[in-house]
């Protein structure tokens, strides 16, 4: 009998197919993350919870939503409040990736 890397044809065959099929699983759980990843949709708030914004996987604003208090301030005040808002939701998408991502594979 021939030995292949000190197994025998059987064993460095089994060896391969597991291979292959831990492979195969961790190729799907990409897929999945990225397909989550794709579709992920997180708000933030400015510091006063008077707006909040939601961002897409690619950062961009899909949505805003401005309470009563947000608009009696000044439209310099508003826009500050929309850009923390807007930089809140961007940390957030980083962490709902990070989490994701960590569930899935591990911290490494």
């Amino acid at each position: 009998m021939v030995d292949v890397m000190g197994q025998t044809p059987e064993e460095f065959e089994q060896m391969l197919k597991d291979q292959i099929a831990a492979a195969e699983k961790k190729a799907n759980a990409i897929k999945e993350l990225v397909e989550r990843l794709t579709s992920a949709r997180v708000s933030g708030m400015d510091s006063n919870q008077d707006v909040e914004v939601e961002v897409n996987s690619d950062g961009r604003m899909t949505k805003i939503s401005i309470d009563d208090n947000g608009m009696r301030g000044s439209a310099r005040e508003l826009e500050q409040a929309i850009m923390e808002a807007y930089a809140d939701a961007g940390r957030n998408m980083r962490d709902y990736v990070r989490m994701q991502t960590t569930q899935r594979f591990g911290e490494d």
